[in-house]
């Protein structure tokens, strides 16, 4: 039977517009980690993840942009899910929001001896941009 073993939420900015972070070109930056706690974890240890940002540009992105969104378990490993986004860039509103979304399942995730299971989320653009939120990231841990 399935079991429940954590649910966490790390949530940076619940509302678009609320927050201006700047977003270097070509930087990778963490926007959000959280820990689950897997004590007692059984067999087929599996995680949910999602994951939101919204970014906009101070000037119009060149038309090759790209964001990139990515989930890394613990903080230095390859990512677990990844997700392109080409940017949308329109005459009529050349800054728009740009909102990026993941889904991820990670599987057969192994115990690790802390009990302590980290996923990090990361955010990625070729050109400069402003983290504006919202900013979310959820996981869920389950085993049989």
């Amino acid at each position: 039977m399935t079991r429940l073993l954590d649910a966490r939420t790390s949530q940076n900015a619940s509302y678009g517009n609320t927050i201006s972070i700047p977003l270097p070109a070509n930087t990778p930056v963490a926007i959000a980690e959280l820990g689950l706690d897997v004590t007692g974890a059984g067999e087929n240890m599996r995680v949910q993840l999602s994951g939101i940002a919204e970014l906009s540009f101070p000037t119009t992105p060149p038309f090759d942009s790209v964001i990139a969104i990515s989930i890394v378990r613990g903080t230095l490993d390859s990512p677990v899910a990844y997700a392109l986004y080409s940017v949308s860039v329109s005459e009529a509103n050349p800054n728009a929001v740009q909102v990026v979304t993941i889904n991820a399942s990670d599987y057969n995730v192994p115990l690790p001896p802390s009990n302590e299971l980290v996923y990090t989320l990361y955010l990625f653009c070729t050109a400069d941009a402003t983290r504006i939120g919202i900013e979310s990231f959820n996981a869920v841990a389950y085993s049989d």
